[in-house]
């Protein structure tokens, strides 16, 4: 689940950032466009952490553990989209 969440919001930066004005470079552009690097290479740790529970077919047995890294990055990504809403940029 946390890999699809992290997909998911990751594909959500993307496309925000893709939304922004082109001519203009806003921080909310590149604040975007950094969230949506993260978010890559977090599904990426969560799609291997999830390959590596269906080997040892155990989660306790897999090595590492994302759980709070994933949740403090979603987190701060909504505070991140509240914040952007509520003011624009000029």
């Amino acid at each position: 689940m946390a890999f699809l969440l992290t997909a998911a919001f990751g594909i959500h930066a993307y496309y925000q950032h893709k939304q922004e004005s082109v001519e203009v470079v806003s921080p909310r552009k590149w604040m975007y466009w950094i969230y949506a690097m993260v978010f890559l290479g977090a599904s990426a740790a969560n799609f291997a952490q999830l390959c590596v529970t269906i080997v040892f077919r155990n989660y306790e047995k897999a090595s590492f553990h994302l759980g709070y890294f994933t949740l403090l990055l979603i987190l701060s990504y909504a505070a991140l989209l509240a914040g952007a809403k509520h003011r624009a940029y000029d």
